[in-house]
This record gives C-alpha cells, structure tokens and sequence, in this order.
C-alpha cells in the first residue's frame, strides 16, 4: 500500500519554465518558412534526363506546389517534381 502512495505523490508538477518552454516552441512553428526554391536560379539534378544532358537545370516558375518549369542546356525545358532536384551547395 506504502508504494501506491509513492507513486501518486511522486508524478512531476507543471512548472513556469515547461509552460514558457512549450510557448517558445509554439512560436518556432508559427513562424513562417522561407520559400524552399526560387525562379531564375540554377539547381542540381539527381537524375539527368537523358545521359548526354548536363546535371543543372535553370528554374523558370513554379506550376504547383511540387513542381517547376525548369530548362537544361542542350535539352529544353521540363517539368520538374521537387524531390527531382536540390539547391547546389
């Protein structure tokens, strides 16, 4: 019985730090994002279109969330989905 006890008394009270806590990782979330990719700026892609094209692409505009026309040199342009690319570090 003296162990039931223990444990009851024992749970861990909320404290000003974990509330002030909680509120600044609140505000991080709110916060908005900087946009991931922007037109008019080179980027490097995973998979080449064909063998003979060059591994860069030229960023034209954004046509939905997940996709942007972009041009390759001595390709053309295409369609790319984000997940086809990355900022060149």
């Amino acid at each position: 019985m003296k162990l039931q006890t223990d444990i009851r008394t024992s749970q861990p009270k909320s404290t000003q730090a974990s509330v002030e806590s909680a509120r600044g990782w609140c505000r991080l979330v709110d916060r908005p994002t900087a946009p991931k990719f922007a037109p008019s700026t080179w980027v490097k892609l995973f998979n080449p279109p064909t063998a003979f094209s060059f591994d860069e692409a030229w960023l034209l505009c954004q046509s939905s969330e997940e996709k942007w026309l972009a041009w390759i040199p001595d390709y053309g342009e295409i369609l790319l989905s984000t997940d086809e690319f990355c900022n060149p570090v």
